[in-house]
């Protein structure tokens, strides 16, 4: 298989969850619009959003399962297509319970990252996956930036927000066409060392009784402990940062405009940068990926600490790009680090099950954030809750160092032995 075509898939997908992530936002963009036109408060819609994620977070495992069971490009054809038409027919709501119905649906389709990673794993070898996986990963940032200026541009010219759903709704269907049409199915595994020769067709599909397999996996529980975790930092820096530097930092909303479009650029470059540096640490050692995300989130500790409780704007502003450039910079290497553990028929449930526990911690992080800064202030709520719950992950990733090792040799060996019964029926055959 060629490289040029390896990326083109890549892009595919990147363009796919950029507009994606983008079609989630936008929501958040267009409440101020969505409060007034629907006559609801804060409460409604706060659990609107929570009850949309509660869909997604269900249906996570089956949509995990489905993948690795049937064909991923026709599953991820129609999650696109899907997320089209059910951002189409929210925005035709013309009242609060047709759109939260409505919402609800659009939490159907959340559920395409298992597949296109599990995908985009059988498209390089192990030692470059991290560089795929960087780039799929940061569509998260960048599709944040592309949500809010579609809407913000879509609202501010004077249209309305339901033509915002109309362009996301139309790109989900248009990128549902190009993944059925450019993107192949191919064989679960054939990017593995042991099986590139000699594996021919599809033939490792997941059972329902091999997901006990996830389970007694000590690499992925920690990798699970670790997102559930994880999130709470994101989720507090996510819904309350900008609320901090308004009202705490009395920062104008011209200037946190600003900074957030930075942020989020620091991003995107540093998940670009992080899925190198995997790799390359990965060659030199098994325990490489892990390593990193050890030493990240060590590091985003601190860097969170230092930017919330700069004393200057200008030490905020630093402080704040290096902090955006660390903190996503372990997520491709878990992503990739689940594919180094796992048989090829069971990434995407592996993965499913990863984004469940995370959403799990999403739903539980704001509300915690809230309480806390009650009693003392946001200051001190985002800062020592991402420190205390990175800190802890810095500890899930040690150990998980210490016993990966042993989970990568198990994958190993059983790809090995897979390819010598492949080669035993290719003489039996001949």
């Amino acid at each position: 298989m060629k490289v040029s075509y390896r990326w083109l898939v890549t892009l595919i997908f990147f363009v796919f969850l950029t507009f994606h992530q983008a079609d989630k936002f936008i929501v958040s963009a267009v409440t101020p619009q969505l409060l007034e036109e629907f006559n609801v408060g804060y409460s409604e819609m706060g659990f609107l959003f929570s009850a949309t994620i509660l869909v997604a977070v269900l249906l996570y495992p089956l949509w995990g399962y489905l993948y690795d069971r049937y064909s991923r490009r026709l599953l991820v054809s129609l999650a696109a297509v899907i997320w089209g038409f059910t951002t189409w027919i929210n925005a035709l709501s013309r009242t609060f319970q047709e759109f939260f119905g409505t919402r609800l649906a659009t939490g159907v389709d959340d559920a395409a990252p298992p597949g296109i990673y599990s995908l985009v794993a059988d498209y390089f070898e192990p030692e470059n996956r991290g560089k795929a996986m960087g780039v799929i990963s940061a569509s998260g940032p960048l599709g944040a930036i592309l949500g809010s200026i579609i809407a913000l541009s879509i609202v501010g010219a004077g249209l309305g927000w339901r033509n915002a759903f109309y362009i996301t709704g139309s790109v989900g269907i248009l990128m549902g066409l190009l993944t059925y049409v450019l993107v192949k199915d191919i064989p679960r595994g054939i990017s593995e060392p042991e099986l590139s020769e000699v594996l021919e067709s599809d033939i490792y599909r997941a059972r329902f009784s091999d997901l006990k397999v996830l389970l007694q996996n000590k690499s992925l529980a920690l990798l699970y402990l670790q997102g559930f975790f994880g999130v709470f930092p994101w989720n507090a820096i996510t819904f309350w940062v900008i609320t901090y530097m308004e009202i705490e930092r009395g920062m104008s909303p011209d200037d946190v405009m600003v900074i957030m479009v930075l942020w989020l650029v620091f991003m995107v470059i540093g998940n670009i940068v992080a899925g190198y540096l995997g790799d390359l640490l990965f060659v030199r050692t098994r325990r490489g990926r892990v390593i990193l995300g050890a030493v990240v989130v060590f590091l985003s500790a601190l860097f969170i600490y230092l930017t919330m409780y700069a004393p200057t704007y200008e030490e905020f502003f630093i402080f704040g790009l290096l902090t955006a450039f660390i903190i996503p910079m372990a997520g491709p290497n878990v992503t990739a680090a689940i594919t180094d553990v796992t048989e090829p028929e069971l990434r995407s449930s592996a993965t499913a099950f990863l984004r469940f526990f995370e959403n799990i911690g999403s739903a539980i992080s704001p509300a915690i954030v809230g309480i806390v800064a009650e009693a003392y202030s946001l200051q001190y709520s985002i800062t020592w809750i991402s420190v205390y719950t990175w800190v802890l992950c810095g500890i899930f990733f040690t150990t998980l160092a210490i016993i990966i090792p042993r989970d990568i040799e198990r994958l190993r060996t059983l790809m090995r032995e897979r390819a010598e019964k492949l080669k035993e029926g290719e003489k039996n055959v001949s």
